[in-house]
C-alpha cells in the first residue's frame, strides 16, 4: 500500500510526564508508507526474558519504553531488550523495571543510552483525552521474523472495533484490528497512517483472527498517574495510603484489590512453599486424591454450555481442606487450610475455565491449570491467604507507619492494632481461627515503582 502521509496535530506538542518525554507528532506529509514504517522499526523492541519474548516501543529517546505488564510481570528478570530494526542492530542487557501498571496490562522500562533512540509519538489529542482513531482506519503492527536474525515483520491491516470487552484481559474497552496476533507480539505498537502508536498489542482470541490493542491514551494516563516516590515525605505518605487500601480491600472482602496490592516478590516466596509442602512429595494415595479432585471439577463440564458454575466449584474446592483429604495428599500441619484452598481454587478455577469455555482436552486444561500457579496473580492468592489468617476476626487500624531507607530495596514497616472503630477483617473460608493477636505489623516493598504489602505478622 503506497500510503502518502497528511499532517495532522499541531506541531511541537509534547509532555513531560515527570522526566519521561513524550511527544504526539505526526510524521511530515512527504513520507510514504514504507518510510513510515522503516522509521518506526527503528523504535520498537523484541524484549526477551526468561519466560519468553514480547515486544515494547520507545517513547522518549532517553531510553524509556511502553510495553504489556504480562510480559514483565511472570518474569524472574529482563535478559535482554533488542533493537533489531536498527543498522547496526542494538541490545541492551541493563534493563530497569520503571513502573508495572496494577490495573492496566502496561509497563515502563528503561534502557541505559549514550545516544537518543528512536522514538515512536503517541496519537493522543485534546490534552492527552482521547485519540483519533476511527473504524476501518489502516493501521501497522509489527511481529518478528522467525528466521535466525529475528527482523521486525510489518503488517498492515484495519481497525474493526473501536471497544472491544474483555474482563479477564483488563478493564475498560480495547481495540480490535484485522491483523492477526501471534504469542511474542504482545507489548508492540499498533500504528496509525501519521506514524503514530494508536495502541499497544495485548491479546487475542484463540482460533480467531485478528488482535487487540490497548487503547494508547491509557498509556497516557498510566504515564500521568503513576506515583512518584523520590523524597522521604513522598514514599512515607504513599506507604500509608498503600496500606489502608489494602486493609480497606480485605476489610470489604474485595480479594481482587487486595491481590494487585500484594507484593510479587513475596507473593512467589509464599507460592513456592506452599506449592512444595502440598503437591512436593504426592505418595500413591495422594495421587489418587488429585484425579479424584480433578474428576470431581470436570464432572462440572457441560459440553457446548460454556458457563462456569462457580458455587460448585467452591463446594468441591472447599472439601481440599478437611483432614481426611489433607491427611490422603500428605499435607504437613504447617500449611494452614487457607493455602490448601488457594491452590485448589487456582487449579480448579483454571482447569474449569479451559474446558468449559474453551472446549480443550482434560490433558491441556491441566497444563493450563499447572500454568496457572507460575503466575504472579496466582501467587498472589496465596500471600492474601496468609494475610487472612493473620488478621482474619479483628477490627485493624494503622498505628504508625515507618519507612526503612534501603539503596536497592527499601521498606516500610506499618504497626497494626486491634481497635472496635474501624472494619472487621472477615473471617477465612474455611472457618479457621487467626492467631491471637491484637498487634501486628505489616510490611511493604518498594517494587515496580510502587510500595507492595510483602506480608502481615504478628509481634512475638
Amino acid at each position: 500500500m503506497a500510503l502518502l502521509l497528511v499532517a495532522g496535530g499541531c506541531a511541537g506538542k509534547v509532555r513531560d510526564f515527570d522526566g519521561i518525554v513524550v511527544s504526539s507528532d505526526p510524521l511530515p506529509r512527504t513520507v510514504s508508507h514504507g518510510e513510515l514504517v522503516r522509521r518506526s522499526a527503528e523504535a520498537v523492541a523484541v524484549i526477551e526474558t526468561d519466560l519468553g519474548r514480547g515486544m515494547g516501543f520507545v517513547i522518549d529517546p532517553k531510553g524509556y519504553l511502553i510495553t504489556n505488564r504480562h510480559v514483565i510481570e511472570d518474569a524472574s528478570h529482563v535478559v535482554a531488550v533488542r533493537f533489531p530494526a536498527l543498522d547496526p542492530p542494538l541490545e541492551f542487557t541493563a534493563v530497569q523495571v520503571v513502573y508495572i501498571d496494577p490495573e492496566r496490562d502496561l509497563a515502563v522500562l528503561h534502557v541505559p543510552v549514550n545516544a537518543r533512540l528512536p522514538s515512536l509519538p503517541l496519537a493522543t489529542e485534546n490534552q492527552w483525552g482521547h485519540d483519533d482513531l476511527e473504524a476501518h482506519d489502516p493501521v501497522v503492527v509489527f511481529k518478528v521474523d522467525a528466521g535466525p536474525r529475528g527482523d521486525l515483520r510489518a503488517n498492515n491491516g484495519k481497525v474493526f472495533d473501536l471497544a472491544v470487552y474483555n474482563p479477564s484481559a483488563g478493564e475498560g474497552a480495547f481495540v480490535g484490528v484485522t491483523v492477526d496476533v501471534m504469542r511474542g507480539q504482545s507489548g508492540g505498537p499498533v500504528l496509525d497512517r501519521y506514524g503514530r502508536a494508536v495502541g499497544v498489542v495485548t491479546w487475542t482470541w484463540k482460533d480467531r483472527a485478528g488482535g487487540y490493542a490497548i487503547p494508547i491514551d491509557e498509556a497516557a494516563r498510566m504515564l500521568a498517574e503513576r506515583p512518584q516516590l523520590k523524597d522521604p515525605t513522598a514514599r512515607h505518605s504513599r506507604a500509608v495510603a498503600r496500606s489502608r487500601e489494602f486493609l480497606s480491600a480485605l476489610g470489604r472482602g474485595d480479594l481482587q484489590d487486595a491481590r494487585r496490592l500484594t507484593s510479587p516478590s513475596h507473593a512467589r516466596e509464599v507460592r513456592e512453599r506452599s506449592m512444595q509442602s502440598i503437591l512436593g512429595q504426592l505418595d500413591e494415595h495422594g495421587q489418587l486424591s488429585l484425579s479424584g479432585f480433578f474428576g470431581a471439577v470436570d464432572s462440572l463440564v457441560k459440553q457446548g454450555d460454556g458457563t462456569i458454575p462457580e458455587a460448585e466449584l467452591q463446594d468441591i474446592v472447599a472439601r481440599t481442606a478437611t483432614p481426611a483429604f489433607r491427611e490422603l495428599m500428605g499435607i504437613d500441619e504447617s500449611i494452614s487450610n487457607g493455602q490448601v484452598i488457594s491452590l485448589f481454587f487456582e487449579l480448579g478455577q483454571s482447569y474449569l475455565v479451559a474446558r468449559a469455555v474453551h472446549d480443550k482436552t482434560p490433558q491441556e486444561a491441566l497444563e493450563d491449570a499447572m500454568r496457572r500457579l507460575s503466575t504472579v496473580d496466582a501467587a498472589r492468592t496465596f500471600a492474601v491467604a496468609d494475610a487472612l489468617y493473620a488478621l482474619a476476626g479483628q477490627a485493624i487500624e494503622i498505628e504508625s507507619v515507618e519507612v526503612v531507607p534501603g539503596t536497592y530495596s527499601p521498606s516500610a514497616v506499618v504497626s497494626l492494632r486491634s481497635s472496635p472503630a474501624q472494619t472487621r477483617v472477615p473471617a477465612l473460608a474455611d472457618g479457621s481461627a487467626p492467631p491471637a493477636s491484637t498487634r501486628l505489623t505489616l510490611h511493604l516493598k518498594l517494587e515496580w515503582g510502587d510500595w507492595y504489602v510483602a506480608s502481615v505478622r504478628p509481634v512475638t
